[in-house]
């Protein structure tokens, strides 16, 4: 492995082990309406990612879009820019892409620019007092059914926002009580507390379960203690994982 490779492992690892939970903690504050407490806790693995990117191959492209995520959050702690929830939600979108751009580096070798130029144009209308901002593309949840029972597929690689917390409400909201509810969240990278949360509003109603886990959404969910609430497809209740806890229907 050739420095240059070295470098980007060991990059990838600290966003993975060291960012992530920074990131989630900081857009839960400004979800919350502590628009300050979120920026501080967001400044630190920003400017690192911002740093960083700057002097690798291939990267520089995140740096340039990490800095611009920046000055709009500035922007907002300096109250430049009114709080109101279309520019915080516009601040947390853009914070969480700055990672989806990383996983589309890493993964394709370029990102989406498409949707990072969205992203861009939805800051520069918020930062220019424009009305209104574009609705971010924020995937989609898909219910089919399988095995006996209903499975929502989470097509999103990161819920953290309303908007990714009411199309998950308006899916399992159209799902008949009592009805077994497999959540598929294999394509989730990371989910914050708040959306356990809106999982955990439709376990009285619903036999609700979750299956294929990462890491990232691993930490949240037994971090905060959402499994005594919300059942893990595979695993028996109080006996911890089976062999078959594989994120998989059985």
């Amino acid at each position: 492995m050739s420095e240059s490779d070295e470098m980007v492992t060991e990059f990838y690892s600290q966003v993975n082990d060291d960012f992530y939970p920074l990131i989630m903690e900081g857009t839960d504050l400004l979800g919350q309406g502590r628009v300050q407490d979120g920026i501080e806790v967001l400044a630190r693995p920003l400017h690192t990612i911002k740093g960083v990117t700057g002097f690798m191959s291939g990267f520089e492209i995140a740096s340039t879009f990490t800095h611009k995520v920046e000055s709009f959050l500035k922007k907002l702690q300096a109250g430049e820019l009114e709080h109101s929830e279309e520019n915080i939600t516009a601040a947390m979108h853009a914070v969480t892409h700055v990672f989806q751009l990383l996983d589309q580096i890493r993964e394709m070798g370029e990102p989406d620019k498409g949707e990072m130029d969205s992203v861009l144009d939805r800051l520069e209308k918020a930062s220019g007092g424009g009305e209104g901002a574009a609705t971010a593309a924020v995937g989609s949840v898909d219910i089919e059914s399988s095995d006996g029972c209903m499975v929502a597929r989470v097509s999103m690689p990161r819920v953290h926002l309303d908007a990714h917390r009411e199309i998950l409400r308006a899916a399992l909201g159209a799902v008949d009580s009592g009805m077994r509810v497999v959540v598929d969240l294999s394509e989730v990278l990371t989910m914050n507390r708040a959306g356990f949360e809106t999982l955990e509003e439709f376990a009285g109603r619903l036999d609700l379960r979750v299956s294929g886990m990462g890491p990232g959404c691993k930490g949240t969910f037994y971090g905060w203690g959402f499994d005594s609430s919300i059942r893990v497809q595979g695993v028996a209740p109080d006996t911890g994982p089976t062999p078959d806890d594989n994120g998989g229907l059985n």
